[in-house]
């Protein structure tokens, strides 16, 4: 955190975002290349005899693509009883933490519940950008992933990333907004997460100078106050960091696994499309896929009890993570909107994002599979 904004030199100099329309393709040749289709185009090879051949920089978190766990094995466990035995083998896992007063055990059930309802209002219409006729999806892109190198460069933790894109998206969806104006609500809505958040939140003069002062103080204390009439003030919104808390706390997961659904999670931030999921869906399917990528048994009885989800419930959703994953895989290599690659590429999150993903293929053959099955 930096102490005061006159001390410029604990600050790294950095390019503001710029005019973010010397990025931009025509709108119809953009739209033409966003159009979700499988298998990824010519520059992403997911094949699945390339993949195995590709090694990754860290050893140790390599994908087992070649070999998914069989839908058929329940917890490492044949049945044929299928279903009615799935559902009698999830562990209680609230009775074992009672005595943690931070696991809110007692009324863990019914803060979920709350959470689970607050997450149908509190959330950005899928289809915005139909009613913003100056900006594009693209622009998003280069927006959300600006903001999270600004969200590392002040130290802020994950809640305030994932709050800063929900006031975000959910401005947009109420108010139109000019390109020359997407950088000041994207920052502006970083420093509401902030205060909201954060212990010591960066001051307004401290996000001007993250801009490269391309916003004054002045403007952004202007933006604040629009922000929070539009949003009506709700800022205590559920996220998919939310949500991935509690399945993490119920599968009990490695370091490994945990730093890959996290970074998972922080991918789903990348594309607009999952805005047409809830928070709650999109963090079952980062557990799932992270599951799948480790060669372990996806979604026990215990994930599926207090997530309330099946498969089917999130399928599509795990389908587009899979397919936007890829895409930032692809990105990091190429140094291409890389900051989120770049970060959980580093020691401390054990590199997971150096993984190989698993081939869209692959993935959409797995679920047709369990979904049979089940």
């Amino acid at each position: 955190m930096f102490a005061n904004t006159a001390d410029h030199a604990q600050l790294h100099p950095r390019n503001a975002l710029g005019d973010i329309t010397n990025y931009l393709p025509a709108r119809d040749a953009f739209e033409k290349q966003e159009s979700l289709k499988y298998p990824l185009d010519e520059n992403v090879d997911v094949s699945l005899s390339s993949l195995l051949k590709k090694q990754t920089e860290n050893s140790s978190a390599q994908a087992p693509v070649e070999i998914l766990p069989d839908p058929r094995l329940i917890d490492n466990s044949r049945t044929s009883e299928g279903n009615r035995k799935r559902k009698r083998l999830w562990k209680d896992v609230d009775s074992l933490n009672h005595d943690d007063p931070q696991a809110c055990s007692h009324y863990a059930i019914s803060i979920m519940e709350y959470l689970r309802k607050a997450e149908q209002t509190r959330r950005a219409s899928p289809s915005y950008f139909n009613r913003q006729t100056d900006i594009l999806p693209r622009m998003r892109l280069i927006l959300v992933d600006w903001l999270v190198e600004v969200s590392e460069e002040f130290k802020l933790s994950c809640d305030t990333l994932f709050q800063s894109i929900n006031y975000f998206d959910r401005y947009l969806s109420v108010f139109k907004v000019s390109r020359n104006q997407l950088q000041l609500v994207g920052i502006t809505s970083m420093w509401v997460a902030s205060k909201f958040e954060e212990v010591y939140p960066p001051t307004a003069s401290e996000f001007s100078y993250i801009t490269d002062y391309t916003y004054r103080k002045e403007e952004l204390i202007k933006m604040e106050e629009s922000i929070l009439k539009e949003l009506n003030y709700e800022l205590a919104v559920p996220t998919a960091k939310t949500f991935l808390r509690r399945l993490l706390q119920v599968c009990e997961p490695n370091d490994e696994l945990h730093y890959l659904s996290n970074y998972l999670t922080e991918v789903s931030l990348m594309d607009h499309k999952f805005l047409a999921y809830l928070p709650s869906q999109i963090a079952a399917s980062a557990v799932f896929l992270a599951n799948l990528m480790f060669n372990q048994y996806p979604w026990t009885a215990t994930l599926e009890h207090y997530s309330g989800y099946h498969l089917k419930d999130f399928s599509k959703c795990l389908e587009l993570l899979n397919y936007v994953l890829l895409l930032t895989f692809s990105r990091g290599k190429k140094g291409v909107f890389f900051t989120l690659y770049d970060k959980y590429a580093n020691e401390k999150f054990l590199g997971v994002s150096k993984m190989q993903p698993i081939p869209q293929e692959s993935i959409i053959k797995y679920l047709e599979k369990y979904l049979d099955y089940y």
